[in-house]
């Protein structure tokens, strides 16, 4: 009879294990953000990426004729402060291998590889799974950006701030506050899990000194509808389950794309700021 229990106790462990849900910090948002930043640039008008779709940092560098790396880069960047303060850290390390006697070419692909280790790490506590070994030569695809958009459930709408004399929350879509430089502690804090909605402050995001309000999550749901086969609510729906511990983030349906898009950005083939030992397919 003991060992029966044992067995059901091991046994209902061991599934809760499987279900499990990595837990994800501000950080991520700010890695995620600005990699997306990094191999998508929307092009409203003309209807299409104008990034070069590999994770090489033009976004920082190249943006406006890299005039503005030193502020980040693309003004994207600056528009949220988990994104903001990934990209200033980035900054300072690439000042600092500078200060090294780094010529700026080799500082920056020093940089590329700091943002690559980045990624790796949240990928694989993300999804729990080893990095892929090899990348994809294809560039990225609408569906990919679709498929990426869809977990936008997890943008958080306020964060706590830590260790400030006078302010202790932050609303991250308060874009006159956007470039609040989070510190160390700030930025590992723990997001909620997926919920199966947008948290409301992205629903009604107000531009400044304008009488615009915009909802993300319908601007997102128009972009993955028009182009690409998937239905944001069911994907809403699926993080929910995940969120729950009722399903695998393996298993989700548009997780097949994002892990693409990921072999595909770290394509670095005629990149002369990437990494040229790993194999594109």
């Amino acid at each position: 009879m003991q060992f029966a229990k044992f067995f059901i106790s091991f046994l209902l462990a061991g599934f809760a294990s499987s279900q499990a849900v990595a837990a994800y910090t501000v950080q991520d948002v700010g890695i995620i953000g600005l990699m997306s930043h990094d191999v998508f640039s929307w092009d409203h008008k003309l209807e299409k990426n104008v990034e070069n779709g590999r994770l090489d940092l033009s976004t920082i560098f190249d943006f406006d004729g890299g005039r503005r790396w030193y502020l980040g880069g693309n003004t994207k960047n600056s528009e949220n402060a988990a994104v903001y303060s990934v990209a200033m850290r980035l900054v300072n390390q690439y000042t600092e291998f500078m200060k090294q006697g780094y010529s700026p070419l080799e500082a920056r692909k020093a940089t590329v590889l700091v943002f690559h280790g980045m990624i790796r790490e949240f990928y694989e506590r993300a999804l729990d799974e080893k990095f892929p070994a090899t990348a994809l030569k294809a560039m990225p695809t609408n569906r990919e950006q679709a498929a990426i958009r869809g977990f936008h459930d997890l943008l958080p709408g306020r964060i706590n701030l830590y260790d400030r004399a006078l302010r202790h929350e932050l609303k991250l879509t308060n874009i006159i506050l956007a470039k609040t430089f989070l510190n160390d502690r700030e930025l590992a804090q723990e997001l909620k899990p997926f919920d199966g909605d947008y948290d409301e402050e992205y629903k009604a995001l107000k531009i400044p000194f304008t009488k615009v309000v915009l909802n993300l999550k319908e601007i997102d749901r128009k972009f993955i509808e028009r182009f690409s086969d998937f239905k944001q609510a069911d994907m809403l729906a699926q993080l929910k389950k995940v969120g729950a511990g009722e399903m695998s983030i393996h298993d989700i349906s548009f997780a097949p794309p994002v892990k693409d898009l990921f072999r595909k950005a770290m394509c670095g083939e005629g990149n002369r700021y990437m990494p040229q030992h790993i194999v594109c397919e």
